[in-house]
């Protein structure tokens, strides 16, 4: 078992924050390795990477934009046509979307959460396309 490394300063004032999560086991690694690669970036001083989306699960991806306080998920909920792909934008510590909507493929998908996203960060509301 590996020993704990003793922590000069408390976890705020490294500016930390324990969190505890409840995901399905099939998630719960690839959320290790997030919140791995967070705690490296906020110790090494490292910039962040260009936002990008992550699978979360076999049918979940998201996107995290710290900086700005935001997030969006794609959900592919198994059904046909234009209704397949629920995307949503949401703000840190809120638990209802500022925007959402369905779309046929996960690109279009990706692209509108993302133009939501923007919209939202830049004016602080989005378009009615957009909420839904």
């Amino acid at each position: 078992m590996r020993e704990p490394r003793p922590q000069s300063q408390s976890l705020k004032a490294r500016g930390l924050s324990k969190v505890t999560v409840l995901v399905p086991e099939a998630s719960a690694e690839g959320l290790r390795q997030f919140a791995r690669e967070l705690s490296r970036r906020q110790e090494t001083g490292a910039t962040p990477v260009a936002r990008q989306w992550r699978r979360f699960s076999p049918s979940a991806e998201l996107m995290v934009d710290p900086e700005r306080g935001l997030r969006c998920a794609i959900r592919d909920t198994g059904a046909t046509g234009s209704g397949r792909y629920h995307w949503t934008v949401t703000v840190f510590g809120d638990t209802d979307p500022v925007a959402s909507g369905r779309a046929e493929q996960p690109a279009e998908a990706r692209s509108r959460a993302e133009g939501a996203l923007v919209a939202y960060a830049e004016g602080g509301s989005v378009l009615s396309e957009w909420v839904g």
